[in-house]
């Protein structure tokens, strides 16, 4: 009598579907592992961008080496909407600080997470091969590639909206509890990471609308999004109250702003067309076209709308938008890998057209992924103003920042410039709760400014816009009539000017008559 395992081994012999399904397994793993290991290997390439910062970054790693008391103290005056992220941070550099590094590799991770997210949608929606293509498509984008190594909370903010929309997907299929309770908990995280992570279901609405699925599943839906926006309310309210004060930096949407909207969702536009004629699947079915181009097109269309009125709009706030073009190109890429598979006499040609745009677009490709990963690729680098200053012991230099918000060179790493007498300062950005410290008023700025011989003023480069606060004004008015300027040291992303009071400028050799400031 045979054994139970011989019986089994004979089944399987009998049945080679089970060898089949053995295959697309270990085919599906092959894949995922490779997916794992480009995102590994692109999000660590160059990861310390030739040892340099720059000014966002360091405000996330000052902000995170605060205590909780000082993060809490924060997050009540300013930036509360990058505040689940301070603390994610301030987590991290407590196990593992090595700089803003150790934020980027959280980025990194983040990114990883994002890509696993588009994969599944894709394998879900597709096959294997479309999830594989569609998740190495979203790693290919630019603009995922610049923030995978930013020490900033977008890649986090893009890896809980995809898989928000993965469970929306499952729930769409099958209508259980625990995905609508799976996409809930997404939704809330991520509008937590930052509150216009839940312009996301704006998309999803007219995925269910197109899908036909609004009136049988609209209820459930609601019910999730009610949850998750009510949960993340108070941090809406707590944010709007501090736009005007954080983004007032931003204009109304640029000529480039909107280019950089419509190309993308004109070929998102193309490809939904193309796919739903080649397979519009069953009545009802929810499709790759279906969920890609309203992500793409809707959170980025509808916030670039709003800031024709209130100037909100930068791409990175919806980077997670890219993952809707990335589904689309890889359920393209699988269907021409189908096609060329499937006539076989155009196949060469097709080949050979193919490796032309393929070689084409890596041409066009390579060295923006290259800048990327060096200093010029940010506004500054932070690292570039080091040097700039020059301490005697027991004697500080006096030191002027122009803006205010330029502190942020030395916040990160201020053993680097030794102690130095910051003549506007006030109370630190520690104490006062606040990213940059606050300033003391026009008049004790002016005292304290006229009581030095020379000033190094850190500022940004001429032509930038100028900040019309009462403490700017008096800065610019007391260096405009009582000193000189005399030298500059350009750096990247701005400059040191050393100024020197006019009653000692005549006899001082840096400030002789025709010599050339930036010499």
């Amino acid at each position: 009598m045979l054994s139970r395992l011989e019986m089994w081994g004979a089944h399987d012999l009998r049945h080679p579907v089970h060898d089949r399904d053995r295959l697309n397994r270990r085919h599906r793993r092959l894949l995922l592992a490779l997916l794992v290991l480009l995102v590994g290997l692109v999000g660590l390439w160059k990861l310390d961008r030739d040892a340099s910062s720059w000014r966002d970054e360091t405000v996330s790693y000052a902000v995170a080496k605060r205590s909780l008391g000082e993060l809490w103290l924060l997050v009540q005056n300013i930036d509360a909407v990058h505040g689940l992220y301070y603390f994610l941070a301030h987590l991290v550099l407590a196990v593992w600080d090595d700089g803003v590094l150790s934020l980027r590799a959280l980025s990194v991770l983040g990114t990883l997470t994002a890509v696993l997210g588009v994969h599944a949608i894709g394998s879900r929606l597709g096959d294997p091969a479309t999830g594989f293509l569609s998740g190495l498509a979203f790693l290919c984008v630019p603009q995922v590639q610049f923030y995978a190594q930013e020490a900033r909370s977008y890649a986090l903010v893009s890896a809980a909206v995809v898989w928000a929309t993965w469970f929306l997907v499952r729930a769409l299929q099958d209508g259980r509890r625990r995905w609508w309770a799976g996409y809930a908990a997404m939704l809330l995280l991520g509008g937590w990471l930052h509150v216009f992570a839940l312009l996301v279901v704006l998309a999803h609405a007219v995925t269910l609308a197109r899908s036909g699925h609004l009136r049988r599943l609209g209820w459930p839906w609601l019910l999730g999004v009610a949850f998750a926006g009510g949960a993340v309310a108070p941090l809406a309210v707590v944010s709007a109250g501090q736009a005007s004060a954080q983004l007032d930096w931003l204009g109304r949407p640029s000529p480039q702003d909107w280019l950089g909207f419509v190309v993308p969702a004109a070929v998102a536009a193309a490809l939904g067309v193309w796919l739903r004629r080649r397979d519009a699947g069953p009545a009802g079915a929810v499709t790759l076209p279906a969920i890609g181009v309203p992500l793409l097109i809707v959170p980025a269309g509808f916030l670039l709308t709003v800031s024709l009125v209130h100037p909100w709009y930068v791409d990175r706030y919806v980077l997670y938008s890219m993952s809707g073009l990335a589904l689309l190109a890889g359920q393209a890429l699988r269907h021409w890998q189908l096609i060329l598979r499937a006539d076989p006499a155009r196949r060469r040609r097709r080949l050979y057209a193919t490796a032309a745009v393929a070689f084409a677009l890596s041409s066009a490709l390579g060295p923006w992924y290259w800048q990327l990963r060096s200093p010029v690729s940010r506004t500054d680098t932070v690292e570039s103003y080091w040097g700039l200053t020059v301490t005697v012991p027991g004697d500080p230099e006096p030191v002027l920042f122009q803006p205010a918000r330029r502190r942020v060179w030395v916040l990160a790493r201020p053993a680097v410039f030794g102690p130095l007498d910051d003549i506007a300062l006030m109370q630190t950005p520690a104490a006062s709760g606040t990213l940059y410290g606050v300033e003391a008023p026009p008049d004790v700025i002016r005292q304290r400014m006229l009581q030095h011989r020379e000033i190094n003023v850190l500022r940004d480069r001429p032509g930038q816009p100028l900040d019309n606060t009462p403490a700017e004004i008096a800065k610019r008015e007391v260096l405009r009539r009582h000193y000189q300027l005399c030298w500059v040291i350009s750096a990247n992303g701005g400059e040191s000017a050393l100024f020197i009071r006019r009653d000692a400028a005549a006899t001082d050799p840096l400030c002789a008559p025709g010599r050339d400031i930036y010499s």
